[in-house]
């Protein structure tokens, strides 16, 4: 007995009772369908369990259905939250998802290679990548969509998703202060990155306001990561006159903070607050939990997937105008009032 053929789209134009343009039109998203038709459609590939073949409508000419999400550095709860959302939205749209970590040096000739061997759909960039002009140049001459999530600035042509971390540094510094604290320290991310140089502004400024000082040996950089974090806590909690609080600008480094804290008999929140940024799974997971700053990360990957989608078919005129997300200040155990 012969092997039942697949079914086609003349099977399915046959079975919804329509043409076979307008079933190409639904597989390539549905521009100038009616809802009556489209709905026909996807009931007959249900019916027919009618897969499309993504590979031969790519060379074809039709859309290669791959969306690339760059990466500088693809470590930690903020990055795996946007891989998770970009690969959701993908996977709701029948795209494949493409990861590619590029380097802080030759990322441009990595890009490069990256066109003249993969048909991408589009692509997503994160922070710092997103800030590369002659990357986005690159983008721009091949036609390529792009989202950008993160930017430190707004770019010709290619939208962004991104939150207010100024606001957000600002409402978690004021709550470090209301409780009291004078001596305040501070655990920059990554200078590279525009969101780790809007949070230390934002704390700057916001202890001005309150004619507090930010003194530089209460200041230092950790990257992001647990493992600078630690070094920068034992730099800051090492000096004579050491800070009563300490705001790191993740919750990586925020746990760090903690670590450190323990190491040296050192209480918190009695002896030290701490308070972080993101409100990742290991805010709830460290004892005390952390007081942060929610961030909505992989809602922020599947609002540029979807953007970038529309950008993918025309829907959406080309615009640099950013989407704002909200954020959310959570207040936890790693916060409390200065000791006296």
């Amino acid at each position: 007995m012969a092997p039942k053929s697949k079914p086609t789209i003349i099977d399915v134009a046959r079975v919804a009772g329509v043409s076979v343009t307008t079933v190409s039109r639904v597989l390539n998203g549905g521009k100038y369908v009616s809802p009556d038709k489209l709905a026909a459609v996807q009931e007959a590939f249900d019916k027919l369990d009618y897969q499309p073949n993504l590979h031969a409508r790519s060379l074809a000419g039709e859309r290669a259905y791959l969306i690339g999400l760059l990466f500088d550095d693809p470590r930690g709860d903020y990055l795996s939250g946007m891989q998770r959302g970009t690969l959701l939205a993908g996977q709701k749209a029948d795209y494949h998802v493409l990861v590619e970590l590029l380097g802080r040096t030759g990322t441009l000739a990595q890009m490069k290679r990256l066109i003249s061997r993969v048909r991408l759909s589009g692509v997503i960039l994160t922070p710092p990548v997103c800030d590369h002009t002659s990357l986005l140049n690159t983008l721009v001459r091949h036609h390529i969509p792009a989202v950008r999530i993160s930017p430190s600035s707004d770019f010709p042509g290619i939208p962004s998703v991104k939150i207010d971390d100024y606001a957000a540094a600002t409402e978690m510094t004021r709550h470090l202060i209301t409780l009291g604290h004078r001596k305040i320290g501070f655990i920059i991310g990554d200078p590279e990155h525009a969101d780790a140089r809007e949070r230390q502004r934002a704390f700057n400024d916001a202890l001005a306001k309150a004619g507090l000082e930010a003194k530089p040996e209460w200041v230092a950089e950790g990257g992001y990561q647990f493992s600078g974090g630690l070094t920068a806590a034992r730099k800051i909690l090492s000096q004579p006159d050491r800070p009563t609080a300490i705001f790191a600008s993740n919750d990586d480094m925020a746990a760090a903070v903690i670590a450190v804290a323990d190491e040296m008999g050192l209480r918190v929140p009695a002896d030290l607050s701490v308070s972080g940024f993101d409100d990742t799974s290991l805010a709830s997971a460290v004892s005390p939990a952390l007081t942060t700053i929610r961030q909505p990360v992989e809602q922020m990957a599947m609002k540029a997937v979807e953007i970038l989608l529309e950008r993918i078919s025309g829907e959406k005129p080309e615009t640099e105008t950013p989407v704002m997300m909200g954020t959310k200040f959570v207040r936890r155990g790693s916060t409390g009032p200065a000791p006296q």
